[in-house]
């Protein structure tokens, strides 16, 4: 994997871009394609609707004619005459005149019959006593065709009829039914009947209709598995499938194969040729693949000369690089093309000229910087002397008011030294609280005598606290603040509370005063501009920046006042050790 993403990466632009398109391309008409063949599909199933329609008509044609059939039996069985005959056959002595004259009236019945049939080869009736009356209407049918089989089949079924489909020579079909006594609902058998339907001659009187209308059909009729009509050899062992249609070839053509169940059990394949249609479909089907591919190529031809058109904009920007690598001056871009392009090629032109002047500029500054930076080096050097010579007059004055025994300008000149060593010495941004709380002692410490009784100062602060980092000389101008609002304007007495505090999501530093109070929201009118920053105000904007860079936004200052108290938090995030924030 990491081979193929660091050959994607070493690849030339025009590869990446024309492999792109590919990528998009070639999906693309490979979906064309598959969907091409939906619409073929769709025509194979309206084909195949459409066979199917005629061979479910042909089908109901030949299943009416079978039902007629049927219904001739049926009145056979029910002619009340040929019931009464048939009883008197059965019941008197042969021989006699009553029964002479039976058998010539069953005769008759059987004769008149005959007549109402279409497409039969032979009708036979055989009473109970075995005389058979048989009306042959082919020179082909055989002498007696109720034979034990036959007869068994047709009492089985106890009055109803049944078709026989036998395999011989020539596959036949016949309707066979028993004949029952009616009267007084007694059921005796009286005789069986017997029909054999030329079946050939039936479907081929319905071919000849259908052709007739232009459709020739290639069909074969089959029951119980066997084959009662076939219009050529070739069709006569596909009667084995699923209902539906499936595509072969006979003799080297493509075929499409449909099969038909009726409702009677008969099974209907009919073939139709394919050959005609497959011509067609795959000479559509080439036209669209070759316009598909002229599509691909046209895209492609027209996609690498617009590829071609950016990448020499971008080698042209690649030339301006190497250009101004070497001479480190900025192009000429009066009469730049890419000036006026709205497009991200001319972004990358007129980015790139901006970024040479402005690199010239800085770096024209950065000269002048270096040069100011090497004076204020010498100045600083000459300036080293002054602090060690103010902290060695500090000392003097201490020592001096040591040997007076005067501890009011001991303390006040130790203050001030220690309030200087940590504000020229100490370069660290951010301290300890503890050591922040230092400082801002030593500068009560001196206000404290310089105000005396005036002024009280409480702190409060939780041991954990004081490890808390903090931006340093935050506490020292907060205290200053409250002592410029609260002890120089007022009379009474003076209390400073410094606290500290955990929250639920930091810590809280809190200087505290009980004086007149002050606005709170001086902070967001000092950032807005409503109030002109000036003295302490200026300090209080620039200890909620120098939190909020330290840290982040959601930390900073907060003003809290009301009449006789001002409050002014620093919000921390709370950085003391492990055990302190678990719990």
């Amino acid at each position: 994997m990491q081979k193929l993403i660091r050959f994607w990466q070493n690849l030339r632009l025009r590869a990446k871009f024309l492999l792109i398109l590919l990528v998009g391309i070639v999906p693309v008409g490979i979906v064309a394609i598959v969907t091409l063949y939906i619409p073929l599909r769709a025509y194979d199933r309206q084909l195949y609707k459409s066979s199917a329609q005629m061979i479910s008509l042909f089908a109901e044609q030949i299943q009416d004619e079978l039902m007629n059939f049927e219904d001739i039996s049926y009145r056979i069985l029910t002619d009340t005459a040929l019931q009464e005959n048939l009883s008197i056959i059965k019941e008197a002595a042969p021989g006699t005149l009553t029964w002479i004259n039976a058998q010539t009236k069953v005769a008759n019945r059987v004769a008149y019959y005959s007549l109402w049939f279409s497409n039969a080869v032979s009708f036979q009736l055989k009473t109970s006593r075995g005389n058979s009356y048989n009306h042959f209407f082919e020179a082909s049918a055989g002498s007696d065709e109720l034979t034990e089989e036959r007869i068994t089949a047709a009492v089985n079924h106890r009055g109803r009829f049944v078709w026989l489909t036998e395999e011989g020579a020539q596959t036949r079909l016949f309707l066979v039914r028993e004949i029952r006594e009616m009267q007084d609902m007694d059921l005796d058998t009286l005789g069986c009947l017997l029909i054999e339907v030329d079946f050939p001659a039936l479907v081929e009187q319905y071919n000849h209709s259908m052709a007739q209308m232009g459709v020739m059909p290639r069909c074969a009729v089959y029951n119980d598995g066997l084959c009662l009509y076939a219009s050529d050899a070739a069709i006569q062992t596909l009667g084995v499938g699923e209902d539906g249609y499936t595509y072969m070839k006979l003799d080297g053509q493509p075929m499409l194969c449909v099969r038909y169940t009726s409702s009677n059990g008969m099974k209907y394949v009919t073939l139709v040729d394919y050959s005609g249609i497959r011509a067609t479909t795959l000479v559509a089907v080439s036209v669209t693949i070759l316009c598909i591919l002229a599509a691909v190529l046209l895209t492609l031809a027209v996609s690498t000369g617009l590829i071609d058109n950016i990448l020499n904009d971008l080698q042209l920007l690649l030339q301006k690089f190497d250009a101004f690598a070497i001479s480190g001056e900025p192009i000429t871009t009066h009469n730049s093309p890419y000036q006026g392009r709205l497009d991200e090629i001319g972004d990358l032109h007129r980015g790139f000229d901006w970024m040479t002047r402005v690199w010239t500029r800085v770096n024209h500054e950065k000269e002048e910087q270096r040069h100011l930076l090497q004076e204020k080096q010498i100045q600083q050097l000459r300036a080293q002397i002054r602090p060690h010579f103010l902290y060695n007059t500090l000392e003097s004055i201490y020592c001096l008011a040591q040997n007076l025994e005067d501890q009011r300008i001991a303390v006040m000149t130790n203050a001030l030294g220690k309030l200087l060593r940590s504000s020229l010495n100490d370069k660290r941004d951010v301290i300890t609280v503890s050591e922040d709380l230092q400082v801002t002692r030593d500068y009560l410490s001196i206000q404290q005598i310089r105000y005396g009784e005036r002024l009280q100062v409480e702190y409060d602060f939780p041991q954990d606290i004081l490890t808390c980092r903090i931006p340093a000389m935050t506490i020292q101008p907060l205290v200053e603040n409250a002592i410029h609002h609260a002890a120089e304007k007022m009379l009474d007495v003076c209390v400073i509370r410094v606290s500290g505090a955990a929250t639920a999501d930091g810590v809280d530093i809190i200087v505290q005063d009980n004086g007149p109070g002050t606005d709170e929201d001086i902070l967001n009118k000092l950032e807005s501009g409503e109030v002109q920053p000036e003295g302490l105000g200026i300090g209080m904007r620039n200890i909620h920046k120098r939190v909020q860079h330290a840290f982040s936004e959601q930390y900073g200052l907060r003003v809290c006042s009301e009449e006789g108290q001002t409050q002014i938090i620093v919000h921390l995030p709370d950085t003391r050790p492990e055990p302190h924030n678990k719990a």
